[in-house]
């Protein structure tokens, strides 16, 4: 499933504020993202039990990474990672900041588009990530090792990015 071919809510707005779109495209873009959720949480409702499966999934996942890295962290790389233009898991990974989500909801190891964190290399001015995302066959994925480095302002940003 293909959830968005549109930039991410986040990038929307900011497109708004500095008047690059106007407000029905707004609008139209941010009710596509909502429609696409919506479908995707009637295919879980549909079967509980893979969800289910599929969440355990990603709470094992996360919770590995968390262990390893902190949470702060992680989510300080996933919002990075939602800024890229042309990246397909941005639309899952644009609220990677709220707090308020856990973090393996931005975790996707079988539904697709997956996105699945294998490697992370962090230090604290520098992170390299290793990535896969797109389909859910193993052939057919997409892995990426991406480099990051804070910006002058603190925030971590995409410096390098080659497939695997």
């Amino acid at each position: 499933m293909k959830l968005a071919p549109f930039p991410s809510p986040r990038t929307l707005v900011r497109q708004w504020e500095k008047g690059e779109i106007k407000r029905e495209e707004l609008h139209l873009l941010m009710a596509q993202h909502q429609t696409a959720i919506l479908a995707e949480a009637e295919e879980e409702h549909a079967n509980p039990i893979a969800a289910y499966l599929e969440r355990m999934t990603n709470k094992r996942s996360a919770k590995k990474l968390i262990n390893q890295h902190g949470e702060a962290s992680l989510r300080e790389l996933c919002l990075a990672l939602s800024e890229l233009p042309e990246f397909l898991p941005a639309a899952f990974l644009w609220n990677a900041d709220h707090w308020d989500l856990p973090f393996h909801c931005f975790i996707r190891n079988k539904r697709e588009p997956v996105f699945r964190i294998r490697e992370v290399f962090l230090r604290s001015s520098r992170a390299i990530m290793l990535i896969e995302h797109g389909a859910a066959q193993k052939r057919r994925t997409t892995r990426e090792r991406i480099t990051l480095e804070r910006h002058w302002r603190g925030e971590m940003k995409v410096v390098a990015r080659e497939q695997i």
